[in-house]
């Protein structure tokens, strides 16, 4: 990616909060082609505009996607690591959803909705496969987009999110904020750092997951539709 993303912050950060993004970001910067440029007054066009908001409520907020002309992060800097934080905020503004969403999130996780507090149930609803596709990149319990084991939970003493493989170990991955997972970091990089390597089908990512880029019955299509899912970049049409 060669053009940066223009970003901003609103007069309500102070400096400590304003180096908590910079940290933030710069980690983004140095694990993907991703790059940000700041800007100290609004800039023309697409930006991203970092506000805080006092709040004990929430730790941050975010549409997914690019929206015009600005996308708002919504910063508490009340809850804990506020760079991860940041850093999970600004992975919605690039276009990434939550991991616990993902269409195939049933194979990983039980979701214990008799333990969620029913005004979070929208939190847990499975994102439409039409809209995001996981590149053909496995499901990851310590991807910094994946929420706590205890979130929404009526009794905090049981988790709503339960890992169904090796749960005494990925039950304490989830809703890690420390860093950028190795899944986090390449699924980045096959949104944004592969000029002219497409998909040309939303489902391409399942596809790959399933194991149908090498089938012999399948290969010469995912080659030909899904080569940045299949890691295909090289192939020449």
């Amino acid at each position: 990616m060669r053009t940066p993303i223009p970003y901003t912050f609103d007069e309500s950060l102070a400096e400590y909060d304003k180096n908590d993004v910079r940290n933030a970001l710069k980690e983004i910067e140095e694990k993907t082609c991703i790059r940000f440029e700041y800007f100290e007054r609004t800039p023309q066009g697409y930006h991203i505009n970092y506000q805080k908001v006092d709040s004990p409520t929430f730790c941050g907020l975010s549409y997914i996607g690019r929206v015009e002309p600005a996308n708002p992060i919504y910063l508490s800097f009340q809850c804990g690591n506020a760079r991860g934080i940041a850093m999970h905020e600004t992975l919605h503004a690039l276009g990434l959803n939550h991991e616990h969403l993902r269409n195939d999130r049933d194979q990983y996780v039980k979701i214990d909705w008799s333990n969620i507090n029913p005004q979070h149930y929208d939190y847990f609803v499975i994102a439409d496969s039409k809209l995001y596709t996981s590149y053909g990149i496995k499901y990851d319990y310590g991807s910094i987009m994946h929420y706590n084991a205890y979130m929404g939970a009526l009794n905090v003493a049981r988790p709503t999110i339960i890992p169904k493989i090796d749960e005494a170990v990925n039950i304490k991955k989830l809703g890690q904020r420390e860093k950028l997972s190795d899944s986090d970091v390449e699924i980045l990089n096959k949104m944004y750092c592969m000029p002219g390597c497409d998909d040309t089908n939303v489902y391409c990512g399942a596809w790959a997951l399933k194991d149908l880029c090498n089938h012999p019955n399948h290969d010469i299509f995912m080659k030909n539709n899904c080569r940045r899912s299949c890691n295909f970049c090289n192939y020449r049409l």
